[in-house]
């Protein structure tokens, strides 16, 4: 991305997944920043609360994790000012070792958000076997992660295939079809950013007024649902 395309977009939305395989108790401290944990295998502890696999946390102060167990394995978004440097997390854990867990980069991806606040949800959709989401757009945009089995994911830009352990972005607005593998059950984690006037609202809006009547087939947990405050120190 050049800099005049830098220049059009203030915030930097990026997703790690962490693997800590630290003694128990050891802790790190990270700066402060928008950041929302989701648990793989945990537990683990966020600022002396513990946090179970299959929830979250959203933080925009300082974070303290803590490891609770053997092997804590949790997604990490950060939302940052464009251009913000990049800090390996292993490095601040006391004592830590490289050999001792890893820290991925999945993406990272730029975002214009032109208010001073922005909603931010964080939950689960689970697909049964088969099934499919049929043609929408959210008035969101976010970065998703497969938790188990995959997606074959339909786009204006083409169509491709994102599996367990993969994560994707998916602008506001931008027409999407999805559909569920036919052997097993799948299920995503998304992290959404949207207009504050869809606090507590569904963003989706279907492209063919005729599927609004058919049914719903995948579930959707709804685990964080929250406005912040944005700065761009």
């Amino acid at each position: 991305m050049g800099d005049s395309e830098l220049a059009d977009h203030n915030f930097e939305l990026r997703l790690f997944e962490d693997h800590i395989y630290f003694r128990d108790g050891q802790s790190t401290v990270l700066d402060p920043a928008i950041r929302v944990i989701y648990v793989i295998k945990g537990p683990i502890l966020v600022n002396g609360t513990q946090i179970e696999e299959g929830q979250g946390v959203l933080e925009q102060g300082e974070m303290t994790l803590q490891i609770a167990d053997d092997v804590t394995e949790y997604l990490r978004w950060e939302l940052v000012p464009a251009g913000s440097p990049v800090k390996d997390i292993l490095s601040t854990f006391e004592a830590s070792d490289s050999s001792y867990g890893q820290s991925l980069n999945k993406r990272a991806d730029f975002v214009n958000l032109p208010d001073a606040e922005t909603g931010i949800r964080l939950d689960t959709v689970t697909f049964p076997p088969g099934t499919r989401a049929y043609r929408h757009v959210h008035a969101s945009c976010g970065i998703r992660y497969i938790l188990r089995g995959n997606l074959e994911i339909n786009t204006d830009e083409g169509l491709y295939l994102v599996e367990q352990g993969q994560a994707w972005f998916e602008a506001a607005n931008s027409p999407v079809l999805a559909i569920a593998s036919e052997e097993v059950e799948t299920q995503f984690v998304r992290l959404m950013l949207l207009p504050v006037d869809y606090h507590g609202k569904l963003t989706i809006t279907y492209v063919d007024p005729a599927d609004d009547d058919k049914p719903r087939e995948n579930i959707n947990n709804r685990l964080l649902d929250e406005i912040v405050k944005l700065s761009t120190k």
